[in-house]
């Protein structure tokens, strides 16, 4: 007989305490940036980034466990909410650095899978050019 996996968090309130406070200290992350020029160390806040992997570690679980709470009905808007922050923050990422897709093909499958005409959503194009030529 296996042995079950210990609970971590017994109420929803309990997690999304936790979870606030995560995206919390993401949006006020305090970095230091040496200008050599100057010679002096500048220290800036600015949003750090947005993550599965970061908030499970955070939360202390692994992904696997994230996805099992999410299976509990009494977890599932509280993770959907958090998995969709961590998204929006990368799919921002996509469209200003061309560097996320990576990420959220990996991360979310399911909103994030290549065509294999490689043909964009009409809406998705739309949104893509309205919100590059702003």
């Amino acid at each position: 007989m296996g042995l079950a996996t210990p609970v971590k968090y017994a109420s929803v309130s309990a997690m999304e305490r936790k979870i606030e406070k995560y995206f919390s200290e993401r949006a006020n992350f305090k970095s230091e940036i040496y200008n050599a020029k100057k010679g002096e160390i500048t220290e800036i806040t600015e949003q750090a980034p947005l993550h599965l992997t970061g908030l499970c570690d955070y939360l202390g679980i692994s992904s696997q466990e994230l996805d099992e709470y999410q299976n509990k009905p009494e977890f599932a808007e509280l993770i959907r909410r958090a998995k969709k922050k961590c998204e929006a923050y990368l799919v921002d990422q996509c469209v200003r650095l061309h560097k996320a897709d990576f990420i959220l093909k990996n991360n979310f499958p399911a909103s994030w899978q290549d065509n294999s005409d490689n043909l964009l959503n009409e809406e998705l194009k739309k949104v893509l050019v309205e919100f590059v030529t702003k």
